[in-house]
């Protein structure tokens, strides 16, 4: 084989893993964050703004459900990767009054008596409740830091809908400031149509601008497409977009279960 159909081969088989995934586009990751983190799936927001956690996550756990012990540990791993990809600090507490985060995992007939004790009114939140498989909501103040979560997933109707995995590790991940779903946006578990379970390399990447250091809460669209050139900069920089499929492996749910 001469050197030049060397060469030719070599080129025809390594351009398709050089190549970029669309995901990894500068303009499909604002325009998927804009989706995500600035639209809302359930509640109409005439301008809506950015939202995030500004103070460390303390974490209550509760099952009358299931098998407590595996859903705490599922619980605990994701919240360690969440942790790991936004630096947020996330830990466990048994005491109520100072717990900002709470997991409930409960029976679907039970679901409306959850909502009522953790949340409200459960007819406010009626759509939901009527079309999710699992909730979860939370709370912000006028600094729009976000200063309460909740999420209620009731395990029978869950497990049966083959939607466990997915509904702990989609609705905690929403409740850090990513709380719509889009089916513009893939792969992603904030698309309802796909196939994933777990972080994708594109949710990393949302994740790790939500928390980067150019955004801040309360930033409306404007400010934050103005503000997303810099992000991306960073992103770039620090190899989180070109490296994203590999990264968000770390520490993830996916790689401690086997998967």
């Amino acid at each position: 084989m001469t050197r030049f159909n060397f060469l030719f081969l070599f080129l025809l088989f390594a351009l398709p893993s050089l190549a970029q995934e669309r995901w990894q586009s500068d303009q499909y990751i604002q325009d998927s964050f804009i989706k995500i983190a600035l639209e809302r799936e359930y509640k109409e927001t005439k301008h809506p703004k950015l939202i995030r956690w500004n103070r460390p996550i303390k974490l209550f756990f509760e099952s009358e459900s299931g098998d407590s012990e595996l859903q705490k540990e599922l619980l605990s791993v994701h919240a360690k990767h969440l942790s790991s990809i936004t630096g947020l600090s996330i830990e466990f507490t048994d005491n109520l009054k100072k717990a900002n985060m709470f997991a409930i995992f409960t029976h679907y007939e039970n679901m409306e008596n959850k909502v009522q004790q953790y949340i409200g009114d459960p007819e406010k939140i009626r759509a939901a409740l009527n079309e999710a498989i699992c909730l979860g909501t939370f709370r912000r103040n006028s600094r729009y830091e976000i200063t309460k979560g909740t999420i209620i997933i009731p395990v029978d109707y869950a497990r049966e809908k083959a939607r466990f995995l997915d509904c702990i590790v989609e609705e905690i991940t929403q409740l850090l400031g990513l709380p719509n779903d889009s089916g513009d946006v893939f792969p992603s578990i904030f698309n309802d149509v796909s196939i994933d379970t777990y972080l994708s390399p594109l949710d990393y990447i949302l994740l790790k601008a939500l928390y980067s250091s150019e955004l801040k809460q309360g930033m409306d669209e404007k400010q934050t497409k103005a503000a997303f050139p810099s992000v991306l900069k960073n992103l770039h920089a620090n190899k989180n977009i070109e490296n994203a499929a590999q990264q968000v492996q770390f520490h993830s749910l996916k790689r401690y279960l086997g998967d």
